[in-house]
């Protein structure tokens, strides 16, 4: 009976983790019913993550920068969020065998790739739209790109980003026609045309690279490259367009977004300007001649690091590093002593940790609830893994 609820338990973790890729409200739905489900069941001993104290730190720390935020009223849909985090605590409790693992990859890869290919219909649709009209608004590189089931392109873009990283190392022991679901999710990873998760996408597999057989780094990279070398000429053109700051003023405004974080930064250190507070204080610290026609979005600051500095303080910033370093640092340690049967694993979640990691220094991903919860679910899996029960699912 025990075996019985546990797997459900499982099962419904899966499903929520897989939902991001889909739909946020059927994925916290799902995570709801598993907290739920542990609450009332508790069909076993509680696995607590390394990395349990500093990210009740980083809570804690956002509750006072809210307290002394003077609008804490805009800033409780941040401490709301909280509840996300029950998804790595679900991760490390029932993603417990190297069974589970390998179907959680086999289930993320197979949604994933599924919201791929609309991604890439869409791509096309977009593409032969812009051939006629050839405006900015239509062109399928920079303002119309691949959103798959998801509201935004950076949303898509680093929700591939994670399972694609995470896939890398897993082809070891997926068999063979796995590598179609991953190369159509790197494909769409090219064809996203977000260059911060281009960045994410080279660090997350060089991270892991080195522990890789020559065979699988191959098959992860090959149909990428394939993709990006038949794209060339549109990867060009969206590149390029970094340098027109007048016909594309949101790259103009990354660096008036990294200035004004650092000045609230220097003007709020310790609990920052307040949460969700961003919006209505940049235009305070904007040094252009008007914002109102500077065509560009600073509800948040493109950068987790400056984002959490500016909104929540220092406190909650070191807060953050300390849960992150707690994840490196452990996941580390584990693929020192693990075994052979879940080396692969911990390679996956450091490569996502990785991707996900340098894709932040262009993109607040941490504040995207959808990718939170991905991301949880992925690097939580090693912390669970019980190998002895490895037959057991």
């Amino acid at each position: 009976m025990r075996g019985s609820r546990d797997f459900w338990l499982f099962a419904l973790t899966l499903a929520s983790a897989a939902s991001a890729l889909v739909s946020i409200a059927a994925a916290e739905t799902l995570l709801a019913l598993a907290f739920l489900g542990w609450l009332l069941f508790r069909p076993g001993r509680i696995i607590w993550p390394s990395y349990t104290l500093p990210l009740c730190a980083f809570m804690a720390t956002t509750v006072i920068s809210l307290a002394m935020s003077p609008q804490p009223e805009l800033g409780v849909a941040s401490v709301r969020k909280f509840v996300l985090f029950a998804m790595a605590f679900l991760a490390a409790n029932f993603v417990s065998t190297t069974s589970r693992a390998r179907i959680s990859y086999r289930v993320l890869l197979a949604v994933s790739a599924g919201a791929s290919i609309l991604a890439l219909v869409q791509f096309t649709n977009a593409y032969i739209k812009f051939r006629t009209t050839h405006d900015l608004a239509d062109d399928p590189t920079v303002l119309t790109r691949m959103t798959g089931f998801m509201g935004h392109w950076i949303t898509f873009s680093a929700e591939q980003l994670l399972v694609w990283c995470a896939a890398i190392p897993a082809l070891m022991i997926l068999s063979r026609r796995w590598v179609a679901p991953a190369a159509v999710t790197g494909s769409a990873l090219v064809l996203s045309f977000t260059r911060s998760v281009w960045l994410g996408a080279v660090a997350g597999l060089l991270a892991v690279a080195i522990n890789l057989p020559r065979r699988t780094l191959i098959g992860a990279a090959l149909p990428v490259g394939l993709v990006a070398v038949g794209a060339s000429g549109l990867i060009q053109h969206r590149v390029m367009m970094s340098f027109q700051e007048q016909a594309f003023a949101p790259d103009a405004g990354r660096v008036a977004l990294l200035s004004g974080g650092l000045q609230m930064i220097r003007d709020h250190p310790l609990f920052g300007v307040g949460p969700e507070r961003i919006h209505s204080e940049f235009p305070r610290y904007y040094s252009g001649t008007d914002l109102a026609r500077a065509n560009f979005y600073y509800g948040h600051l493109e950068n987790n690091i400056v984002q959490i500095g500016a909104e929540r303080g220092l406190l909650c910033l070191a807060a953050f590093f300390w849960f992150i370093f707690e994840l490196y640092a452990s996941l580390v340690a584990m693929l020192r002593t693990t075994g052979e049967s879940t080396r692969w694993i911990v390679l996956s979640a450091l490569a996502a940790l990785t991707g996900f990691m340098v894709a932040g220094l262009f993109e607040y991903n941490f504040g995207d609830s959808e990718v939170l919860l991905l991301f949880l679910f992925i690097v939580s899996i090693p912390y669970g893994l019980r190998t002895e029960e490895a037959a057991d699912v």
